[in-house]
């Protein structure tokens, strides 16, 4: 390997240099000032910097006219972005959610906060608990499943955005460690996948049939769909009783299923097009 083709994070492993989660935390939340943070603040390329700082302090709650006013001393008024984290690595990831929100409108720029973070992740000698995916920030768990499933599923779902802002809020839900949210966001992420499918308003209970004969699976899997159906409607009838009573792991099976079942139900149909 050539020097110059030798990463920093390549160095640091070849030399056996060791940093801590939290020197690594400290080093993503400096990358993310010095290119997303000042980019934005600095580059007038960007537009109306004032607007940007004001719509970001308004999604995260902060009072943006007293942080103006402090800062109307400096030659620039318009505090930097680090002004709201304070160095803190999850208001850095805060504010960055919030920075690619206000940028709904405008797909180039978001893209520009994607490429960035996730190079920032990238650039980290150890895991730092968190990944990127649609403008969110979302912990880590099982690497393969998490890709295999959860992220392709998201991105299958580009053609049901509806579909796909509920397989969202179920994932916020699951990792928010609520009580609430996952199995009934699940369920009608699936619900609406079949009724976009199938150009009708039934529910999932009345599509389940020709659900299945888009599928055309075994016997087996039908009895899982049938399974999936039944526990998700157990549920959503003795919520208020049991929702406490549901481990972790049950909520987290569910949701792999979901999934599964999404991608499953997309890939077939599209099959049977061709």
């Amino acid at each position: 390997m050539k020097v110059n083709d030798m990463s920093v994070k390549e160095f640091d492993k070849t030399f056996g240099l060791v940093s801590s989660i939290d020197d690594e935390k400290n080093r993503f939340v400096n990358r993310i000032e010095n290119t997303v943070f000042n980019a934005f603040t600095n580059n007038r390329v960007f537009g109306d910097y004032e607007g940007l700082f004001k719509q970001v302090c308004y999604q995260l709650g902060e009072d943006a006219t007293e942080l103006i006013r402090q800062n109307s001393f400096m030659r620039h008024s318009i505090p930097n972005f680090k002004t709201l984290t304070n160095k803190d690595f999850v208001q850095t990831l805060r504010v960055v959610v919030a920075i690619y929100n206000c940028f709904s409108n405008n797909p180039g720029k978001q893209r520009l906060v994607t490429n960035i973070v996730v190079d920032a992740i990238e650039k980290s000698n150890l895991n730092l608990g968190v990944k990127w995916a649609d403008g969110i920030f979302y912990p880590t768990g099982d690497k393969f499943l998490d890709s295999e499933l959860i992220d392709k599923s998201i991105a299958l779902l580009d053609k049901f955005p509806n579909e796909k802002t509920d397989l969202k809020n179920a994932l916020d839900n699951y990792y928010a460690k609520s009580p609430y949210g996952v199995v009934e966001n699940c369920y009608i992420a699936v619900e609406g996948v079949g009724r976009q499918l199938l150009r009708n308003k039934k529910t999932l209970d009345n599509n389940r049939e020709e659900l299945l004969r888009i599928l055309q699976f075994s016997k087996y899997w039908d009895k899982i769909f049938l399974n999936y159906l039944s526990y998700a409607h157990e549920y959503r009838r003795h919520a208020g009783e049991n929702r406490h009573d549901l481990k972790p792991e049950e909520v987290e099976g569910f949701l792999y299923l979901t999934c599964l079942i999404i991608r499953a139900t997309i890939r077939a149909s599209e099959g049977q097009t061709k």
